[in-house]
């Protein structure tokens, strides 16, 4: 279950704080380890293979012949048919972000 259908989020043990648990029972500035990029003086957080995104982790690209767009569903980019939900608002054309909306209404 999603948080927008009831699922509960752990929030950080740390008194008074309201940062999301990462690891641990507690948020990444009370303690949390995080696996770093392996390159040599890269801060960044390792997303896949023990590299981040700027050192070469797998990043799908559109399927779309010559298309450097990011893959939003199906393996395309919105551009070449992912299907995204928009915006509840009457008449707004804009992708919903948070709750059905988008920033401009709410999210």
């Amino acid at each position: 279950v999603c948080k927008r259908h009831g699922a509960a989020v752990k929030s950080c043990s740390s008194t008074g704080c309201p940062n999301r648990v990462v690891q641990g029972g507690v948020c990444m500035r009370h303690g949390a380890k995080v696996k770093l990029c392996i390159n040599e003086g890269c801060t960044k957080q390792a997303k896949k293979g023990g590299v981040c995104k700027r050192h070469g982790a797998a990043v799908k690209s559109c399927s779309s012949t010559g298309c450097p767009n990011r893959v939003v569903q199906g393996g395309v980019c919105m551009r070449h048919g992912a299907k995204v939900k928009l915006c509840i608002n009457e008449g707004c054309t804009k992708q919903a972000k948070k709750g059905g909306v988008c920033k401009r209404h709410g999210a």
